[in-house]
């Protein structure tokens, strides 16, 4: 379990709160926090929810809460969720490098800020609905990501919750002097080929390196992968059995300067 240290801010906080990662023992909510009296959680930061939906009528007066669901698609029943809005957060949270130059294991830390404002109605967007009327969740605005190690600091150009493209970029800019030593620069984990989440969809196949080892594709990530078990893993996790991601391409490819 990790303790990420964070800032929350909305209309009625402004509060320093502990984020929980239960990376080590994975679930489809690994992320939580408690404020004011309510628990979130979630499986990214920008998509906390209310943990125990009987607190959505105390919760609605303290925060805002986005109710979704209950209607009937295709057949089966949509539950509904209580989905938190109208906050900025940043967040610190701590991740593992290599320094090249003796190959010294060190701490650093991503550092995330990011808001909900009202949604860009002229924008595309997907259908959300409460029993039979739509509503609209808050876009979510990025101010920042970024690593920093020792003394210096690397801010990825790209303004998102995305993890794989920020981190990229960020490996990009470091890797003459470090690489992340996590789930997203080992030999051994990969993005499933049907698209992949902001965080924590990676897929672990260290119960199967030798089969892993034959991908450099997409075709051969069907033929050798396709039905096999996997664990699922956050881009930031770091287990015994990290390799640097040098050996074989996988269906994602290599990081750059790892």
């Amino acid at each position: 379990m990790k303790i990420c240290k964070a800032h929350y801010k909305d209309l009625a906080h402004d509060a320093d709160i502990e984020i929980t990662n239960t990376e080590e023992e994975y679930k489809y909510d690994p992320l939580s926090f408690t404020l004011d009296g309510i628990r979130f959680k979630g499986t990214s930061l920008g998509d906390f929810e209310l943990a125990d939906e009987s607190q959505f009528e105390e919760a609605r007066t303290k925060f805002s809460i986005l109710k979704s669901g209950g209607f009937n698609l295709a057949g089966r029943e949509i539950p509904y969720t209580y989905k938190l809005q109208g906050y900025s957060l940043d967040v610190d949270m701590p991740v593992s490098v290599v320094r090249k130059s003796d190959g010294c294991e060190i701490e650093a830390l991503i550092h995330i800020s990011f808001g909900f404002i009202d949604p860009d109605m002229d924008k595309v967007r997907c259908r959300t609905y409460c029993d039979d009327e739509q509503v609209y969740p808050d876009d979510a605005v990025v101010q920042e990501f970024s690593l920093s190690i020792e003394r210096e600091k690397f801010v990825s150009k790209h303004k998102t919750l995305c993890f794989e493209d920020a981190l990229i970029d960020i490996s990009r800019q470091m890797k003459d002097s470090y690489y992340l030593k996590c789930c997203l620069t080992c030999q051994y984990s990969d993005y499933s080929p049907y698209g992949n989440d902001d965080f924590g969809t990676m897929m672990c196949y260290r119960c199967h390196k030798e089969d892993y080892l034959k991908v450099n594709s997409k075709d051969e990530f069907f033929e050798h992968l396709d039905g096999k078990d996997f664990e699922s893993r956050q881009e930031t996790y770091l287990c015994g059995e990290y390799e640097p991601r040098r050996k074989c391409e996988g269906y994602r490819g290599y990081v750059d300067g790892v």
